[in-house]
């Protein structure tokens, strides 16, 4: 939405009579104002703040392990590997 530091700007509008109307009941119904319903409604159109892309996907670090010596090994070698380094057996 708009912060307080925010300059207002004056916007003229060309509307048929009745949605004017009705837009004038509603903003009174909710107790607000017919230019911060235009404004809040307006606010939905701002460009959404773009999300950065992380240095490194979860594909590109398995591209690490394809030249690793454990590349040819399948998950229970690898397993009884590290057991046997753990344990010195």
């Amino acid at each position: 939405m708009k912060t307080s530091s925010e300059t207002k700007s004056k916007l003229t509008l060309s509307v048929s009579k009745s949605n004017l109307e009705n837009a004038r009941k509603f903003a009174e119904q909710h107790g607000t104002s017919l230019s911060f319903l235009v404004d809040s409604y307006l606010s939905n159109f701002q460009p959404k703040a773009q999300k950065t892309k992380p240095p490194y996907s979860i594909n590109e670090m398995f591209g690490f392990l394809k030249d690793s010596p454990m590349s040819n090994m399948t998950d229970r070698e690898i397993r009884d590997m590290m057991i046997k380094d753990k344990y010195g057996l």
